[in-house]
């Protein structure tokens, strides 16, 4: 089945307020003992080990049914990354590995890098980039297999889906603020399990038009000509998550991630935390992590 997304808003953000940090990451606490102990366990990168990054940028797309094909159907999303105004990092670090520096530069700080490797058609050599953490809550269409349908349960506008999965990526940001990932998309996100304060989202049901470039790739049964006018238009119905979530709070265990770095090299780690909602925004924060 093609797919076929109708809104989602665009990575490009041409404004943004305040200033981030072109200092290089480096480790905070130097005199702390790595010892283990029962409250404090052993961790590849120090037993006080932790990182905090807000993330300030929240978009929700709607989905159309689409006519089925090659690719699969599109299901309602929503996604939550750190953009160019997300200022809030902090972290805690007392080891000099390689690999800890990296997991606390993307997790709990909002510097610059410098690009080492070869120039690609994203970053030149000695360009500054920046770690851009996204996460991406999807659910499953509803059970609805017509426009008929529909009307017959009641046209209702909103119905109770489960959070089906959410999934990690580390993207670079460049300095126009466009989320960047090099290789394949499988090679760069991971799979996330939430343990959350609510398993469901509300969906929104609603009629909406739709472009003539994506028409052949919708099911009909799903859509009617509406007289505009002296012009007839296409409506479809549409599924997306309402912006009011309901999440509070997610805790997550030790999870494989994958971590790019400035010389376009990629490795992995397993970090474990608390993904936390306020107003417009969320803070992921890194409790534990393994190498």
């Amino acid at each position: 089945m093609n797919k076929v997304t109708l809104a989602i808003v665009p990575l490009l953000l041409l404004t943004a307020c305040g200033s981030e940090s072109e200092q290089p990451l480096k480790k905070t606490n130097t005199s702390q003992s790595t010892t283990p102990t029962a409250d404090n366990p052993e961790q590849d990168c120090g037993t006080d080990f932790s990182a905090e990054r807000s993330l300030n940028k929240l978009e929700f797309s709607s989905i159309f049914w689409q006519v089925e094909g090659d690719r699969l159907q599109s299901k309602p999303e929503f996604r939550i990354y750190a953009d160019k105004n997300s200022l809030g990092a902090t972290h805690t670090l007392s080891s000099d590995n390689t690999y800890c520096l990296l997991a606390a530069h993307i997790f709990g700080s909002t510097s610059a890098q410098t690009w080492q490797s070869e120039n690609t058609s994203s970053f030149k050599q000695g360009e500054l980039f920046y770690y851009a953490p996204e996460l991406i809550f999807k659910t499953a269409l509803p059970e609805i297999s017509s426009l008929t349908d529909w009307r017959n349960k009641g046209r209702p506008e909103t119905l109770s889906q489960a959070i089906e999965s959410v999934n990690l990526t580390i993207h670079y940001r460049d300095q126009d603020n466009n989320l960047i990932t090099l290789g394949k998309g499988n090679t760069n996100t991971s799979p996330v399990t939430l343990t959350c304060n609510k398993a469901a989202f509300d969906l929104t049901l609603q009629m909406q038009p739709v472009v003539m470039s994506v028409q052949e790739q919708l099911n009909k049964a799903y859509c009617e000509e509406v007289q505009i006018g002296l012009e007839t238009e296409l409506h479809c119905l549409s599924a997306s998550i309402s912006q009011d979530t309901g999440l509070e709070s997610c805790r997550f265990e030790l999870t494989t991630v994958i971590l790019p770095d400035q010389n376009a090299n990629k490795s992995s780690a397993k970090v474990a935390g608390v993904l936390s909602f306020s107003s417009n925004m969320a803070t992921l924060e890194i409790k534990d992590i393994k190498l």
